[in-house]
């Protein structure tokens, strides 16, 4: 079995860029592993992750496929790829500002919408029910990138700011003996028993929580109830 040769142009371009591989790797959102295998000639850069590579560097995709030994920038004069292309590519294509990255989150929600909508449809010929396939694909996705990426903690950071406090009343006699079962978690809830209190007299205990993750589901937090009172007869307050 005849070795590949080992792509130079990724090895020197992450050289370039200065990361280590495990950091190139969660840079393009692949294994460190498949980058050391695409430089060590295990595997031949796929087209596919070449084009990845090419739109978060600046590089050109299809030098950087052929494995020469210096990567080209993908500019119209077409020389050896340097630090600064890195940076300057880094700064107009992607940083940019905050509106334009909206716009851009905007983009993909769109995309989103119109998938998850066609997929919804009723009707067709043959009708066919796409839309329980689309959602497993959409969920398998979700955490494959959150795992090749490596967002845990950057999505946890987001989830963090959706705090919200969620609360029940109950009477005293509920809550010992939730307490008798679980008496850690009611602890946590903020539950002393008070002896003096009846069985039947109420108590009201709230928790501060943050949404889990949980693709396909809403990870909003839960809009507070609200109760809609009618006025009485002769009542003439909004």
């Amino acid at each position: 079995m005849k070795r590949l040769q080992g792509n130079q142009a990724v090895r020197a371009l992450r050289k370039i860029i200065g990361l280590t591989q495990g950091e190139f790797a969660v840079m393009i959102g692949v294994s460190k592993d498949a980058v050391a295998s695409w430089e060590t000639g295990r595997n031949k850069l796929s087209a596919t992750f070449a084009r990845r590579i090419a739109l978060v560097t600046g590089v050109d995709a299809r030098t950087l496929r052929l494995g020469v030994s210096v990567p080209i920038s993908q500019d119209a004069d077409a020389h050896v790829y340097t630090k600064e292309d890195f940076e300057r590519h880094q700064r107009t294509e992607w940083s940019g500002t905050e509106e334009a990255q909206a716009e851009r989150l905007a983009r993909c929600q769109d995309t989103l919408e119109l998938l998850f909508r066609a997929a919804a449809r009723v009707g067709g010929d043959p009708p066919r029910q796409r839309l329980p396939g689309l959602m497993d694909s959409f969920m398998q996705w979700c955490e494959q990138a959150r795992e090749d990426f490596k967002l845990g903690p950057a999505v946890d950071e987001q989830l963090g700011k959706r705090r919200f406090r969620a609360g029940m009343t109950q009477g005293y006699r509920d809550w010992r003996a939730m307490a008798r079962g679980n008496p850690e978690g009611l602890k946590a809830a903020g539950f002393e028993d008070d002896p003096s209190k009846g069985d039947r007299e109420p108590l009201r205990l709230e928790l501060e929580l943050v949404p889990g993750w949980a693709p396909g589901r809403s990870m909003k937090p839960p809009r507070p109830a609200v109760m809609l009172v009618r006025p009485e007869a002769g009542d003439r307050r909004l």
